[in-house]
């Protein structure tokens, strides 16, 4: 195993690189990971998902619902979510956990 190491100093910080090269790190690592499940389209699907995800410990950093483009019925909605875990392990508790609940 090899150590690498990123030099930072004043001239050659540039924080969306930066920001981009954690994010790589976290997914590459198992704490950063995604999924896409569907939720009924009725006031509190989306509430309930995120209140499992909150219950498991995980954080979520981005949501996108689509309700056009999808093969399942009208009355769901597909959500993508990219949550934080802390770890390879966590990350397999909140997938339990969803599927647990019936998310599929």
């Amino acid at each position: 195993n090899k150590k690498v190491v990123c030099l930072l100093c004043g001239g050659n910080i540039d924080l969306p690189v930066i920001g981009r090269v954690i994010e790589r790190g976290l997914a590459a690592d198992g704490r950063l990971v995604r999924f896409i499940v569907s939720v009924s389209d009725r006031p509190g699907g989306i509430a309930q998902l995120t209140t499992l995800v909150a219950r498991v410990g995980a954080s979520v950093k981005d949501i996108h619902h689509e309700r056009a483009w999808q093969d399942s019925d009208v009355m769901s909605v597909q959500i993508r979510c990219v949550v934080e875990t802390r770890s390879r392990q966590h990350a397999e508790e909140l997938r339990v956990a969803l599927l647990e609940a019936g998310y599929t």
